[in-house]
Order: C-alpha cells, then sequence, then structure tokens
C-alpha cells in the first residue's frame, strides 16, 4: 500500500503558502521533519494528525489518503487465503472478508476485477437463499467500477466481458448484446507480435516463452469452446458425434489428462449431458468410463502447470494476478463433477443399468473419501 501523507502535506502547505520552517513551528517539530514527510522518508506521529488536519483545514481521511496498490504475488496469496477460509470459516465471515478487502483496495483495479470473478466463482458457497443472483449482481457491480474507472485498456477489456457475463447470467440478454454485440470480432492475437519483436530484439528465449503461453491459452479456450459448440448441436447428432470426437483427438495432442485435467473432464461431461439427452446409450458409457479414470487419476488439489511440451509456460503462470491457482478451489470442482454426474436428470432413462449404477457408486466412495479429509 502506497500512503501518499508525505505529498498531501506539501500540497496543502503549499497552497496554504507557508514555508517548512513555518509548519514546522506550528505543529512543534523540526523543519527537518517536515521535511522528510513530505519526501515519504517517515511519516508524521499519530497524535499530530488532528493537529495538521485542523492547520491545513481538512478531515484526517483526506490527509491520509491513499492508493492502495496490490502487485500480482499479493493477490495471489489473498484470493487463495479466501479459497482456503471457505473451508475453515462461516461463508458469512468469508464474504465479510471479501467486502472488507474491496472497500481497502477499491482503487487497486486488478484486485477488484479478482474479488468480482472469486464472488462469480464461489457464489454457492456463500450465504443467502439467492445466492447465485445476490452475488452475480454484486460482481457486475466490481466490473462495471473497474470499466469505468480504470486506465488500463487490457484491465477495461476484461472488465467489460466479465460484465457481459454477469448480464448472460442474470437473463439480461439484450444487455449481453448491447456490451458485445451480435457479430463475431475479427481476430487479431498480439501475441505474434509480441512474438516477432522479442526475435528481432535477439531474445528468442522470451520469444519461445511468449507464444507458448499463448498456444497454452488458446487450446485451453478452444476445447472450452467445443463443450459450448456441443451444447447447441443437440440437434444435429452427426455434427455432435463430429465434434466429439474432433474434440477428444485435440485432447490426446496436446495431453489434457496431465496438462489441464479439469478442462478435459468439463469437455467430457458436456460430451455426456448430450449424448444422454438423445439417449445414446452406447456414446455415454465410454466416454462417462473415461472420465471416471481421469478424476481418480487426477491429484488434487489441482494447480496450473506446463508440461514436457509446454515447458516454458511456469514462470508466466506465476506472475498472473492469482498465480499457479485455480480460479475455483479444485476440490469444491471435484466435488462438482461427481455431482453434475450423479444428480444429472438426462441418466434418468439409463438408471436400470448395472453400468451406471457400478459408476455412481464409485463416485460417492470418491465423495465420502473427500469429506473425510476435509
Amino acid at each position: 500500500m502506497e500512503m501518499n501523507i508525505g505529498p498531501i502535506i506539501m500540497e496543502k502547505r503549499k497552497e496554504k503558502q507557508v514555508t517548512q520552517q513555518e509548519l514546522a513551528n506550528f505543529v512543534g517539530v523540526s523543519k527537518a521533519s517536515v521535511s522528510k514527510w513530505e519526501t515519504g522518508q517517515t511519516y508524521p506521529d499519530i497524535t499530530l494528525l488532528p493537529l495538521l488536519a485542523a492547520y491545513f483545514d481538512i478531515t484526517i481521511d483526506s490527509l491520509l489518503t491513499y492508493e492502495p496498490q496490490l502487485d500480482n504475488h499479493e493477490i495471489q496469496r489473498i484470493y487463495g487465503m479466501l479459497k482456503n477460509s471457505l473451508v475453515t470459516q462461516s461463508p458469512e465471515e468469508v464474504l465479510a472478508t471479501i467486502r472488507s478487502f474491496v472497500r481497502r483496495y477499491y482503487s487497486c483495479y486488478p484486485f477488484v476485477l479478482q474479488m468480482g470473478l472469486f464472488l462469480l466463482n464461489h457464489a454457492d458457497l456463500l450465504p443467502g437463499e439467492e445466492s447465485i443472483q445476490t452475488y452475480t449482481k454484486e460482481a457486475q457491480e466490481l466490473f462495471v467500477h473497474v470499466r469505468t474507472q480504470s486506465k488500463s485498456p487490457e484491465l477495461i477489456t476484461q472488465a467489460l466481458k466479465y460484465e457481459a457475463y454477469t448480464s448472460l447470467t442474470l437473463n439480461e440478454f439484450d444487455q449481453v448484446l448491447a456490451i458485445l454485440g451480435d457479430q463475431v470480432p475479427t481476430l487479431f492475437p498480439i501475441e505474434s507480435l509480441i512474438a516477432a519483436a522479442q526475435q528481432q530484439k535477439g531474445e528468442n528465449s522470451q520469444a519461445v516463452i511468449t507464444l507458448q503461453s499463448a498456444i497454452y491459452q488458446y487450446t485451453t479456450v478452444f476445447l472450452s469452446f467445443l463443450g459450448n459448440y456441443l451444447q447447441v448441436l443437440l440437434n444435429d447428432q452427426k455434427k455432435f458425434s463430429e465434434t466429439v470426437s474432433r474434440g477428444l483427438e485435440f485432447t490426446n495432442i496436446f495431453n489434457f489428462k496431465q496438462l489441464h485435467p479439469i478442462a478435459l473432464m468439463n469437455f467430457q461431461l458436456s460430451a455426456i449431458s448430450g449424448y444422454a439427452q438423445m439417449q445414446n446409450e452406447a456414446a455415454v458409457f465410454p466416454i462417462l468410463n473415461d472420465f471416471l479414470d481421469v478424476l481418480k487419476q487426477t491429484d488434487f488439489p489441482v494447480d496450473l502447470h506446463g508440461d514436457d511440451y509446454f515447458d516454458q509456460v511456469d514462470e508466466w503462470l506465476g506472475q498472473l494476478e492469482i498465480g499457479h491457482q485455480l480460479p475455483r478451489d479444485s476440490i469444491k470442482v471435484k466435488e462438482s463433477l461427481i455431482n453434475f454426474v450423479i444428480d444429472n436428470p438426462a441418466f434418468n432413462n439409463f438408471e436400470d443399468q448395472e453400468q451406471l449404477q457400478t459408476i455412481y457408486t464409485e463416485l460417492r466412495i470418491l465423495k465420502r473419501e473427500m469429506s473425510k479429509n476435509e
């Protein structure tokens, strides 16, 4: 946090047209002390704050004006601490802590953006009967604050997209289109430009990191696109099956089982759910069994990381606002993946199948083991 009391004292002293010595005489300190205050070498004693505020005819709050700024490592630490507190504290305490942090660092826009995302990712764990809608609306307000107050084009763009996401969640469909438009914008990836400039400067190793980090992101985003695409192909079984096939091949090519098992399982569940709605039993169970295998083989908690191919991305991941951690606690993610299968009404047509009951049994065992470890 950067406290600006020194510049405030200097600004107000000059407005009042008094010298450092005159201010020092009034307060009862040396001229050197005032000089150190104004240059930020020291701060006034707390007992002097009312006297200084009265002298300049401002409030103590105005005198203590500061711009709280957190670096990415501090944001990572706070985000991780809040995730852990969902296990050790009551939802009410966690919510109070989040709101306290937001008030304290309201002008640290990268942090405010992450707190909005935290609310979205953990709304179901926070207090209240209408928790999803309540905290989605609260997150939306934070995104609007970032969009309207930040001077960073990148942050503004991110906030705009997340604002659109909250509008979609709140069924404000016209607002989504008003924010984003209804035409797909032409992609212009800047990573290739950055890498080309780095390469021309002789920074080839940095260019490798830049492009690896971009490919790493785009592969995960592409798989998410395919999962979303499946949900609009339910009336086109041929296209649906072709998309599933290509998606699974893609996950094998980039070794998602090791690289990002959560993304893989989300795609598998999108395929499984679609096939179940089509009552395509022959297609459901092979993927469902693969899903169960991935779930059992994945070590939780899960952190984002590279692999033998993406061997230069870990440093890049480390400097992100929340670092290597997933936006949502990965243990809770595991529980939601299990519940998606156990509680999915799309499987009602297969509930008499012994194969499905065996899978249910294994998933319930995994869930009980999670409860014992909490």
